[in-house]
């Protein structure tokens, strides 16, 4: 450790820390009011897998990481995921992505509109009915997601002060190392 920070001040005490505070672009509204947003684009993957993916760029949500997180997990469906990135594209002051990505059966693939009708469908019904309010659900989660991080893989050290950096810029110091990992409080009203 002390090899390292003696590392860490050689190589960045000569950048200058020009005191303020870091950019906002909360100005910039409707980053995708364009008619390319409004579209369905099919892309033949490299791989053999069949996803669909559901986006929608809502107001800037970086704000309420200590309360967000929502994974939840259908015939033509192997799997299914749903909540915000968290990388600087898919979070930042102007907008955020919130997506939606099913990894259909090759029997879903064939019915990947009735599936898109089933998303969409769950969303207006959520949209009426308004956040669930049962925190053991909530609850739930977070165990899951605390487990996810004790007990995940070592990841190649370049990728790992990457993933802080960008957390320096999106979280409260005492979350850099969790705050795009784990859940920390309940408000369903967020």
């Amino acid at each position: 450790l002390d090899t390292l920070e003696k590392w860490v001040t050689e190589i960045f005490s000569e950048i200058p820390n020009n005191g303020l505070p870091k950019p906002s672009f909360g100005h910039l509204t409707q980053p995708f009011d364009t008619p390319e947003f409004h579209k369905l684009y099919k892309v033949v993957p490299i791989r053999k897998v069949h996803s669909l993916s559901i986006t929608w760029a809502l107001p800037p949500q970086e704000q309420y990481y200590r309360y967000s997180g929502a994974a939840f997990y259908l015939f033509w469906a192997l799997a299914l995921y749903g909540g915000n990135g968290e990388t600087g594209f898919e979070q930042n002051s102007t907008y955020s992505i919130f997506s939606i990505s099913v990894t259909l059966t090759d029997e879903g693939y064939k019915h990947f509109y009735e599936v898109a009708h089933v998303v969409f469908q769950y969303v207006k019904m959520l949209q009426k009915r308004g956040p669930d309010k049962r925190q053991v659900i909530w609850e739930e989660i977070q165990k899951i997601e605390a487990n996810e991080f004790h007990y995940q893989e070592q990841t190649d050290p370049v990728d790992y002060v990457e993933s802080l950096c960008e957390n320096m810029q999106l979280f409260q110091k005492e979350d850099f190392l969790t705050g795009d990992q784990l859940l920390f409080e309940y408000k369903p009203e967020v």
